[in-house]
């Protein structure tokens, strides 16, 4: 839907995609901060492991093992209620059907299933709507860093919508990708530290937002490597071009040159 909203022709166009990528930030605020507020607050159990409270049989395997994750606040609901928020900001008319899908087809399954009680849920979808409300209303956000990935869109076309798909896919997978590349890179790291190896048991965030965080951290090393190596290669290339130039116009004067010769 939003890459649908990107490329929908729009008088003001250039306000909408500042919107679109001011979202998409929040959205992504919205998770770190949800995340921070479980690491600070105390652990509340998920009501499908806890024993004093009856469980009916389902029929869908809950494959995921969230024992030793806290459930308050949800971070699920607080990302897609970002998303849905900026959906409904930018398609005013569609907002009731898409925060009723939201809800009943988000929200509602992850209470029936025992991974979160209400109240994750309402802090969450207040976390979610508040960041990119927030950031919507954000200067720095819309007229600073939006235009500069505007710019680039425009300058680099083929490196900005290389990345934009990429990001695109990893957050319609909830970055499922992302975060066993980051477990993988943070095993790694430890092992080769001699400090150990990612847990092996259930899993747990410390093992998830580690990985993410080693990710992130190869990706900026990597890409400041990188920009380090254009820089270079880009700095010999202009006075390649300009000693190329200066040879052109030192062959035409000299030819010329000799040409005012032969005609005396």
């Amino acid at each position: 839907m939003y890459w649908h909203l990107w490329f929908r022709i729009d008088p003001d166009r250039e306000r909408s995609r500042r919107a679109i990528i001011t979202i998409l930030i929040g959205t992504i605020l919205s998770v770190i901060v949800a995340r921070t507020i479980t690491f600070i607050a105390p652990f509340r159990l998920r009501p499908i492991y806890d024993p004093t409270l009856a469980h009916p049989l389902y029929s869908i395997p809950l494959t995921a093992n969230f024992e030793n994750w806290s459930a308050f606040p949800s971070d699920t609901a607080a990302y897609f209620f970002a998303l849905a928020f900026g959906l409904a900001y930018l398609l005013r008319r569609l907002a009731i059907p898409i925060v009723l899908y939201t809800a009943g087809w988000v929200c509602l399954p992850r209470m029936y299933l025992g991974l979160h009680y209400a109240s994750d849920i309402v802090v969450g979808i207040a976390i979610g709507i508040a960041m990119v409300w927030v950031s919507l209303r954000s200067d720095l956000l819309q007229l600073i860093v939006a235009r500069r990935f505007l710019a680039a869109m425009e300058t680099r076309p083929q490196w900005f919508y290389a990345i934009a798909i990429l990001v695109s896919f990893e957050m319609a997978t909830v970055f499922s990708e992302l975060r066993s590349a980051g477990r993988a890179v943070l095993h790694v790291a430890l092992v080769g530290l001699h400090l150990g190896s990612v847990h092996s048991g259930p899993s747990r965030p410390i093992d998830e937002w580690g990985g993410l965080l080693a990710t992130a951290g190869f990706l900026v090393i990597a890409a400041y490597v990188v920009s380090i190596l254009y820089r270079k290669l880009h700095g010999v290339r202009i006075p390649l071009r300009r000693l190329e130039a200066d040879r052109n116009e030192l062959s035409d004067f000299s030819r010329l040159w000799h040409d005012g010769c032969s005609e005396r």
